[in-house]
């Protein structure tokens, strides 16, 4: 009986230490298993979301600078169209006027001219009158009407011709310059172009 109770006593004892050092072990593998479970899957975790982060970032920046360089790139080119126009429109508009103050004086010229002519014409036929003593109206009238007749004709023949060179000249002027304009388009389409394969490309 008392070998019997000793044995029971000895193997209750060894069954409990076997499981006490069963359950220590089993509970020490477990949290090193999942300490470093949990450390590697942090890890990781923190590597894949950093990463994704800076791709985020770089695309981010790398789309905003295209952006940028496209609209400052597209500001500058419609900047120089539209100072080239504006350069040009103001020289036009310059020689239209220069034109115009040329067109105004030759009239106040030929204006000044005619009544120089005619109170010359005058003078000339009043003095003829008064020296010669011309007996007849007929004959002053006659020789007024030829001179007036004759001033009439030269100036409205100088006038024409000037009006018809002013606008030939007018007309080759503007021709060219509309020949001009589709120029100056097509190489800034190509230089934008070219520019921005080039900038694609790089």
């Amino acid at each position: 009986f008392i070998f019997f109770y000793f044995f029971t006593f000895y193997l209750l004892y060894l069954l409990t230490y076997l499981l006490l050092t069963y359950v220590t072990y089993v509970r020490t593998y477990v949290r090193t298993y999942v300490r470093t479970y949990v450390r590697t899957y942090y890890v990781r975790r923190t590597r894949l979301v950093v990463v994704v982060v800076v791709v985020v970032v770089v695309v981010v920046v790398r789309t905003y600078v295209r952006t940028y360089v496209v609209r400052r790139y597209v500001t500058y080119v419609t900047l120089r169209y539209v100072t080239l126009r504006y350069v040009t429109l103001r020289t036009y508009r310059t020689y239209v006027r220069t034109y115009v103050t040329y067109v105004r004086n030759v009239r106040t010229y030929v204006t000044l001219r005619y009544v120089t002519l005619t109170l010359t014409l005058r003078y000339v036929t009043l003095r003829y009158v008064t020296l010669r003593y011309v007996r007849t109206l007929r004959t002053v009238r006659t020789y007024v009407t030829y001179v007036r007749t004759y001033v009439r004709t030269y100036v409205r023949t100088y006038v024409r011709t000037y009006v018809r060179t002013v606008r030939t000249y007018v007309r080759t002027y503007v021709r060219t310059y509309v020949r001009t304009v589709p120029y100056v388009r097509t190489y800034v389409r190509t230089y934008v172009r070219t520019y921005v394969r080039t900038y694609v490309r790089t």
